[in-house]
């Protein structure tokens, strides 16, 4: 049973049914099945049948449970409309206390494949496992170097990762007791928020996952390809993550906002073809505007 978190509010409740469906839809791994946490406010709670609905149709070995989100949060600092939610992740040591690890995922992602491969990563000597983001790259990384706490990052350059699909340590983060920490520089003003402190204060305790586990969407294929070129993955890494990938995220712009956005017409179509999913959203009335070109670029400064 491959343990997997999530933490969302209200406002991203059928984001998450998205995420979810899709987790169990491409489990190509028909013996391993998915105990699921969903870490939300009370408001929440309401769509807990929902959810449950969704995965008893997928697959009647998988289980779902609700948490109450603590509170800690609750100041933390907000930017580019993302929501306090986010930090939750930082507390999944304590909200789980009886798992040893678990994989934290964001519910702007689509599944594409088994998460098995993530889940049996060795991490025993590591506090989290991810994989390396586009805030790598040069023109990205340059504007990191004028932010107020860029001496924390500068010793990350080429080995930041994305915090939308993590395997984490919880024994390990529990033994380490970061909590007071997390939770104070959650109040500061961190451009990327809890991806931020993931990366400045588990630095040299991070592994890598490979590329296809946390596919950007919102880059084309030549843009996804810089990894190889600026020498931060290799590039059968990005070939296999483009022809192979197990997990699209939508960073940026969200497919359920505009169809638009690089790779949108996936997460469409899936969605059109689920009954208890397409009901869940006015495709009509989704704007389908075009942000590849421009947008890329404007795009490297939005959270990766």
């Amino acid at each position: 049973m491959i343990e997997i978190a999530f933490c969302f509010d209200k406002n991203m409740v059928t984001a998450a049914c998205v995420a979810i469906a899709s987790l169990l839809d491409f489990n190509t791994d028909r013996a391993t099945h998915y105990r699921i946490s969903c870490i939300c406010p009370e408001e929440a709670f309401d769509y807990k049948p929902q959810i449950e609905s969704i995965v008893l149709k997928r697959d009647n070995e998988s289980r779902v449970d609700f948490y109450l989100a603590p509170k800690e949060f609750c100041g933390a600092y907000e930017v580019r409309g993302i929501s306090v939610s986010t930090y939750l992740r930082l507390l999944l040591h304590r909200i789980l206390p009886d798992k040893k690890k678990v994989i934290y995922a964001d519910v702007d992602l689509l599944f594409q494949d088994t998460l098995k491969t993530v889940w049996d990563e060795e991490i025993t000597d590591f506090f989290i496992a991810g994989v390396k983001g586009a805030t790598n790259f040069s023109d990205t990384w340059r504007e990191c170097m004028k932010l107020d706490y860029a001496k924390a990052l500068e010793d990350l350059k080429g080995n930041y990762i994305n915090a939308g699909l993590l395997l984490m340590n919880l024994d390990a983060i529990r033994r380490w007791n970061p909590d007071k920490c997390w939770v104070k520089m959650a109040g500061k003003n961190y451009y990327y928020q809890d991806q931020d402190i993931l990366n400045i204060t588990c630095k040299g305790k991070i592994k890598y996952l490979p590329m296809r586990f946390n596919v950007q969407a919102h880059l084309t294929n030549k843009e996804f390809m810089r990894f190889a070129g600026e020498g931060i993955s290799s590039r059968e890494q990005c070939v296999e993550a483009l022809t192979h990938s197990a997990v699209l995220h939508y960073t940026g712009p969200k497919p359920w906002n505009n169809r638009g956005v690089n790779r949108g017409k996936i997460w469409w179509d899936y969605v059109s073809s689920q009954e208890d999913l397409c009901c869940l959203f006015n495709k009509v009335k989704v704007p389908n505007r075009r942000t590849t070109g421009i947008w890329g670029k404007i795009n490297r400064h939005l959270p990766f």
